[in-house]
């Protein structure tokens, strides 16, 4: 059967729409693996993990991997969003559960230079609080096959079930592999997107437990703290100052985001009456992507008051507040407008300066 290559400037969307049409059919069956390894056992988010192992010559494994996360739900509804998440070339099965919930989506980026939402004509109900979602690649068409890799930020979302505190989450991966003429087999995952917790890998009848540690907390030197109650939360442009209570050095600034989502700075302005001021950007959702690093460190002075202009992305934690007392000093907010155009005065970004580099 004949792949035929897509340019910008062809039809690959439509195309994509109709095999997401296509009902999931691909049977998972269990390979007679004898041996499965993974390497290392625990990591950092991002780091990359070897799983091997054995079977027969030339046989078609199937390598699972799961993890579970809780999302809370703000204003009856929830949101999960992985970014950096690696997809591997080849035949794979991706699927999400959710339970506690009255409808569910996904959406996924980059595809063909946009986001893909899927069910394509909209959420999927849920049936008893629980539904799931199934994709699968390549896919062929009328001919032309299709297939999803690379790095990819994933959404989940929809609307929780009535009362829900939070909704529980299940993604499942699958990706097909060949064990050489020897029976062995391997293949890198690379764990960027995947939140911290336990993350479970399969094959056959073996199984492997991996765990992915948050990285130790560098010093902070100002610290807003994570607020009680985060939400409403949107990307925007926050304006306001900082007045710390004692001389301070700072090198990096690290955002919290809410609980499974992207929220983080993508600009940060500090500045003085002077004239003085330093600014940094975002590298974009790789490593330590809630971070930014200053080219060279700066000192804040006690008493001294600086303004800041932060521009965020996804969704941040948010004090909802004017002025926020902090164990270092004052933060205060003198507008937000957010990515609708609303202003608001009382929006300040839930965010840690540190003094190491």
């Amino acid at each position: 059967m004949n792949s035929r290559i897509f340019t910008r400037n062809s039809s690959p969307l439509i195309i994509l729409s109709l095999v997401l049409l296509i009902p999931v059919l691909i049977t998972i069956t269990s390979a007679e693996v004898t041996e499965l390894n993974v390497t290392p056992e625990v990591v950092l988010p991002g780091e990359t993990l070897l799983v091997s192992g054995k079977a027969s010559p030339g046989e078609e494994v199937w390598l699972n991997s799961s993890f579970e996360i809780a999302l809370p739900v703000s204003e009856g509804a929830y949101r999960g969003e992985f970014n950096g998440i690696e997809i591997p070339a080849g035949e794979k099965k991706f699927s999400v559960t959710a339970e506690r919930i009255k409808t569910i989506r996904l959406s996924i980026y980059p595809i063909f230079w946009r986001t893909i939402e899927y069910p394509l004509e909209g959420p999927k109900n849920a049936t008893n609080g629980t539904a799931t979602i199934s994709i699968s690649f390549p896919a062929t068409w009328g001919g032309i096959t299709i297939d999803i890799y690379g790095k990819k930020t994933v959404g989940v979302y929809g609307d929780a079930a009535d009362n829900a505190k939070s909704v529980n989450l299940t993604t499942d991966m699958s990706i097909k592999v060949t064990a050489d003429s020897t029976g062995d087999f391997e293949l890198p995952i690379n764990t960027e997107g995947i939140p911290s917790g336990e993350f479970l890998i399969t094959a056959g009848e073996k199984e492997k437990r991996v765990y992915i540690v948050a990285p130790e907390p560098e010093p902070s030197v100002f610290d807003t703290g994570s607020p009680e109650k985060p939400y409403p939360s949107i990307s925007g442009i926050h304006s306001g100052t900082i007045t710390p209570n004692h001389t301070i050095t700072v090198s990096k600034l690290s955002t919290y985001p809410c609980s499974g989502t992207g929220g983080h700075i993508e600009y940060i302005k500090l500045g003085n009456t002077t004239g003085w001021n330093v600014t940094a950007m975002w590298d974009g959702y790789a490593g330590d992507w809630h971070t930014i690093t200053f080219g060279e460190p700066f000192t804040l002075y006690a008493g001294s008051t600086y303004n800041y202009t932060i521009i965020t992305g996804s969704y941040p934690q948010i004090h909802h507040t004017d002025a926020l007392l902090t164990a270092n000093g004052w933060i205060n907010c003198t507008s937000f407008v957010d990515a609708n155009g609303k202003r608001y005065c009382n929006w300040i970004p839930a965010i840690t300066l540190h003094s190491r580099r």
